[in-house]
């Protein structure tokens, strides 16, 4: 019976007006809201970068440039980038270049504290670890748009007050409450707009490049404005204005019949019909097959999906592959500075780069499913981190173009493949575990960007350690895809139940219409 009440809800958004004038202003909304949460989740691949520094004072910053690369001739020790002065391995006095502030030059994190920025990044990501999870029990409990507007209010405090930190320690703690405010929003976001998607649209909804383009917009705003506090300052002031679109935004009617509550539901759908200027179709079907379904208004928990075998299985594949996205998109973002060239060119082409990516992306869901769009994405990915791994290891003419390259490659491969296991997440959890499931894979996935600065400290070790573990953890989770089920043209589930039936179905005029009837492989 919970079948029967997935495609009523299918046929009720069609009912609506399909893709409409109300989806697009949710899907506009949620695009832009997301610019200010990128900014927040990436500004330390800014604020963590090192500019130019020299040890002592003793000579101009003009001189030391002229002189950065060879020995003063007078027998000063060189002083570029040195921290190995007169047998000491710490520099008393450090010169930066003015013309770039990050917090390394605010709080002189080199030489005996160059630990500190991985540390900061590693706290930004412990709170995502946490709001990750706690942002979709919250939102499946409470409901979307409550915890989607907390966390807006949370991140714009949160940067704004960032900006005037006077100690690395009390910006580290606020990096924290920011990694929650952004984890809040990004656990909830794909499923909120994805809940008042028709079947059809639901892959087109990730090849919109909001985050790519808001990344590409980063790189240029670090360009134009070079200081840390001023970013910080940026993006809270951008995020206050959406702050109005609690006036604008419903609930979730998919989360309110799921907790059945139809009045309020009832509500959304007028909503939703009159902004569409179609009539508002009756939910007495759907109200019968809630009823029919026997389940009781409760709180749904991650306990949930630990007793079901079919969800524990999903759960642990597509957790596991986000860990390895992020793993790799993160490591090769916050190492940005390690590649050869102009730090903001690398920003920009990094996350230009991802555009085509979502696009190519949309392409091959529609054509040949998920997981095959997944798996081939994801090999990409792992081939071109094994390749710069490669490269570092050998000295050959044009290396560094070669390592740019191919590091590119694995950047554009991960985020495409990334684009399909956002996809793939939402279809394959019940609405009233959506963002449970969601959540809890955007909070594990933290795990590798925790693990990423580690992995580049490491790499100045052993030469292409980050990369080549990139490639095997992106190999890995893009063979074991096929382990759960295809997603492509399924209604979404909205309840937990044994007799959920996996069924072929046809889109036509008058809605929904189920083609084949078979039991389901709870895969």
């Amino acid at each position: 019976m919970s079948g029967e009440l997935n495609h009523l809800l299918e046929n009720i958004l069609l009912d609506t007006g399909g893709l409409g004038r109300f989806q697009f202003l949710i899907i506009t909304v949620m695009n832009l809201v997301k610019f200010p949460i990128t900014w927040s989740v990436l500004m330390m691949t800014f604020g963590a970068a090192s500019p130019d520094w020299w040890c002592d004072d003793h000579r101009n910053s003009s001189i030391l440039e002229e002189n950065k690369d060879a020995r003063n001739e007078s027998g000063v020790t060189l002083l570029f980038k040195e921290c190995n002065v007169n047998g000491s391995s710490t520099c008393s006095v450090v010169h930066f270049d003015p013309g770039m502030n990050t917090v390394i030059s605010e709080w002189g994190l080199v030489c005996g504290e160059s630990w500190v920025p991985g540390i900061i990044i590693s706290i930004q990501m412990a709170g995502l670890f946490i709001s990750g999870y706690l942002s979709g029990q919250l939102s499946d409990m409470f409901g979307r748009k409550l915890i989607l507007f907390i966390s807006i209010l949370l991140n714009a405090v949160a940067n704004i007050v960032a900006a005037f930190s006077t100690s690395w320690q009390m910006f580290a703690s606020l990096r924290f409450v920011i990694g929650i405010s952004s984890g809040l929003y990004l656990a909830i976001y794909l499923t909120f707009i994805i809940e008042f998607t028709p079947m059809k649209s639901r892959p087109m909804i990730q090849a919109i490049p909001s985050w790519s383009l808001a990344a590409a917009l980063y790189g240029l705003l670090a360009w134009l404005l070079p200081d840390w506090r001023y970013m910080q300052i940026v993006t809270g002031a951008v995020s206050v204005p959406f702050l109005a679109c609690w006036f604008i935004v419903p609930e979730s009617f998919r989360w309110l019949v799921s907790h059945k509550k139809m009045d309020e539901a009832k509500v959304v759908i007028d909503r939703i019909s009159k902004f569409n200027k179609v009539s508002s179709p009756s939910l007495q079907e759907v109200e019968g097959a809630l009823q029919k379904s026997n389940i009781m208004n409760r709180k749904y928990t991650v306990v949930d999906i630990c007793k079901h075998g079919y969800l524990l299985k999903r759960a642990v594949i597509v957790s596991f592959a986000w860990m390895a996205m992020a793993y790799t998109y993160y490591g090769i973002s916050f190492g940005v500075d390690k590649l050869s060239g102009s730090l903001y060119v690398n920003i920009f082409v990094l996350s230009f780069l991802e555009i085509p990516g979502s696009f190519l992306a949309w392409y091959f869901m529609k054509r040949i499913g998920r997981r095959w769009s997944y798996m081939i994405f994801s090999l990409l990915s792992a081939a071109g981190g094994i390749a710069v791994g490669l490269a570092k290891n050998f000295d050959f003419n044009n290396s560094s173009a070669v390592i740019n390259g191919f590091a590119f490659v694995a950047k554009l491969g991960c985020s495409a493949a990334w684009s399909c296991m956002f996809i793939i997440t939402t279809e394959c959890y019940p609405t009233v575990l959506r963002t449970t499931g969601y959540g809890l894979a955007s909070s594990l996935c933290r795990i590798g960007p925790i693990l990423a600065p580690l992995a580049l400290s490491t790499s100045a070790t052993y030469k292409g350690f980050l990369y080549f573990t990139c490639g095997v953890v992106t190999c890995i989770s893009g063979l074991s895809i096929f382990c759960i089920h295809e997603t492509k043209d399924r209604a979404l589930e909205d309840l937990i139940g044994v007799d959920q039936i996996e069924v072929s179905l046809k889109v036509t005029d008058s809605g929904i219409q189920i083609t084949n009837d078979n039991a389901a492989d709870k895969k």
